[in-house]
């Protein structure tokens, strides 16, 4: 079975979670980082926030295994045995890594600007009425860079990535650039 995947990277309200939409309508298989992470959170008894997500993901990372993400998802991605097959929300570069040595998968970043980011957060009731843009500015900033390197580098996924897609612009827009990447493969 000739497999395709595909890992998405990028910031927070960049439009993953829509590219997973679009991938789906072209029959691929779903799956998520935070999904593991949840599942982890879950398991330690935790409630699920932003923050427990940050901080149970650079736990697992730094005291199982960088990449034990990208290895959680790699074991339910076999279990299934789909063709095609999306991962969401990679951030640290050995995740992409990971997959891309076990599947050679290809890498879609998924960028926007952080005022677009920052309403769209605001429009699906995903961030506190009260973080104002400078503090989700500091947030996202600390996101995409991280020094530690079993932390969070979202900036080093997005320069791994195969092509950037920038989602300022409207639903046709990005969705005929998905098609102009995925095509090829298909």
């Amino acid at each position: 079975m000739r497999q395709i995947v595909i890992i998405l990277v990028g910031p927070i309200a960049a439009g993953k979670g829509t590219v997973v939409e679009i991938l789906k309508k072209q029959g691929f298989a779903p799956y998520s980082f935070s999904d593991r992470i949840k599942e982890e959170i879950t398991r330690r008894g935790l409630e699920i926030t932003r923050f427990t997500l940050n901080e149970v993901s650079n736990d697992l990372r730094h005291n199982v295994a960088i990449d034990v993400l990208a290895q959680r998802n790699a074991d339910v991605i076999d279990r299934d045995q789909n063709e095609k097959v999306v991962v969401d929300g990679a951030r640290n570069l050995d995740e992409v890594n990971f997959l891309k040595n076990k599947y050679n998968a290809k890498v879609i970043g998924i960028v926007a600007d952080q005022p677009t980011r920052y309403e769209r957060l605001k429009a699906r009731g995903a961030v506190n009425e009260n973080l104002t843009f400078e503090q989700f500015r500091e947030l996202d900033n600390r996101e995409l860079q991280q020094a530690d390197a079993y932390a969070q580098q979202v900036q080093k996924c997005l320069d791994a990535a195969d092509i950037i897609i920038d989602n300022n612009g409207s639903m046709e827009e990005l969705d005929k650039q998905i098609s102009k990447f995925i095509n090829p493969l298909l």
